[in-house]
């Protein structure tokens, strides 16, 4: 990707010639905490409910008759907003993108928290989703980034229509990109139209107000457990997890490769093989590595039945016991960096991921050049940089979330 700056607005550019549709993503960056846990989400509903000249169903309408796709993404750090079309609706789909980020009503406000309050509450009816909950408001209690579906529940009731709206002032003073990919070949021309139509993504280079994370677990060098009841719960439901490095740190692709290789494999990780096949404790087990850009959280998850909840988080210690004691092998080291490879080379077809992955990295402040960077610093890794991460991250204080019914949740 090319960075063009013209007039205070920053175009990431990708020009790929032959190709039917072309792929716009607008990104905001979250600079400040929001006002009441849930203002953030429902801005990004809203966006598409409407402007003071096309309802909801007018937008609806040009979208299906013209096979434009929109979309909004909100996330703890930014706000995308997508547009896929066609090339000979590039015109059409920018109009529709100006507009919905200048000109929206939110009068859908009252009947987006009636919606948002139901979807949640059917959410937390899986007990899953209850426990991981759990585990981002403890992770991250007393931060923004533990705003979970429990704490947007509590404050939904106190958030009002100018709450969201306020959220298009906070976004004019953010940092933003444009990032486009598809079959431009005058790359004069695109930037021409990005400054004289779209002057309200003038980027500011603001500083962020929300803080570093690591602060918030394990002050007292002990785990942070939480457990919650549910009695007519079939399997026990088991989060633990880590404060991690940073993504733009250079822990961070030796922590993929370690979470690779522990549970984010599949089939062949080490979780999978010890704890369901050898030791049969697992419906699913798993390990994730979730990078934000004041934190990255590393986890554990696994469904089992409620007899085994000590062998369960037994058996995650084991595990990173056992990284340390057992470093990986040249076989299972090359498997994992081959995998995680593939994974970054399927997600980078599209002009829609291309786009995607770029106005991502510029805006969590990784550089134009992250994935190339990002790549060889996997391939650097070694045995050795993996046990180190077990012995530097994974024996430290965790959060732990664990959902069953209460005569298995007894000390």
């Amino acid at each position: 990707m090319k960075l063009i700056q013209k007039d205070g607005i920053k175009i990431l550019f990708k020009n790929n010639q032959n190709t039917p549709r072309g792929a716009v993503c607008l990104y905001f960056s979250i600079d400040k905490p929001e006002k009441y846990a849930g203002v953030y989400t429902l801005f990004s509903k809203l966006l598409l409910m409407g402007t003071k000249t096309r309802t909801a169903e007018d937008l609806a309408d040009i979208i299906e008759g013209s096979g434009i796709e929109l979309s909004v993404k909100c996330k703890q750090d930014y706000i995308k907003v997508s547009a896929l079309f066609l090339n000979e609706d590039f015109n059409l789909a920018m109009e529709i993108l100006a507009d919905i980020l200048q000109n929206s009503t939110f009068d859908e406000f009252e009947k987006e928290v009636f919606k948002l309050k139901g979807e949640i509450a059917s959410d937390l009816d899986s007990p899953q989703v209850k426990a991981s909950d759990a585990f981002i408001d403890g992770i991250f209690d007393g931060h923004y980034y533990g705003n979970s579906y429990s704490k947007i529940l509590l404050d939904i009731d106190k958030i009002k229509k100018q709450d969201v709206i306020d959220v298009l002032g906070q976004l004019n003073d953010s940092r933003k990109v444009i990032s486009i990919a598809g079959d431009f070949s005058d790359e004069e021309e695109v930037s021409k139209y990005f400054t004289e139509n779209f002057g309200f993504m003038h980027s500011k280079e603001t500083c962020s107000k929300i803080e570093d994370v690591s602060r918030y677990i394990g002050l007292d060098g002990n785990d942070r457990i939480v457990k919650i009841v549910k009695n007519d719960a079939k399997q026990a439901q088991i989060f633990q997890g880590f404060i991690v490095g940073l993504q733009n740190t250079e822990d961070y692709p030796k922590m993929a490769i370690l979470n690779n290789l522990l549970g984010s494999s599949g089939l062949s990780s080490r979780l999978f093989v010890e704890l369901r096949d050898k030791q049969g404790l697992a419906y699913t087990v798993r390990s994730s590595l979730e990078p934000l850009r004041h934190s990255s959280v590393f986890y554990f998850y696994i469904g089992t039945e409620p007899k085994n909840i000590q062998k369960s988080l037994d058996g995650f210690k084991a595990e990173i016991q056992r990284l340390i004691d057992c470093p990986p092998n040249e076989v299972e080291l090359s498997g994992a960096k081959e995998n995680i490879m593939g994974r970054l080379e399927y997600f980078s077809q599209t002009n829609m991921q291309i786009a995607s992955m770029a106005g991502y990295d510029y805006i969590m402040g990784l550089g134009l050049d992250y994935e190339e960077k990002y790549k060889e610093k996997l391939n650097l890794v070694t045995s050795n940089d993996v046990s180190d991460m077990a012995k530097k991250y994974l024996f430290n204080p965790s959060m732990i979330s664990i959902l069953a019914p209460e005569e298995f949740l007894k000390d």
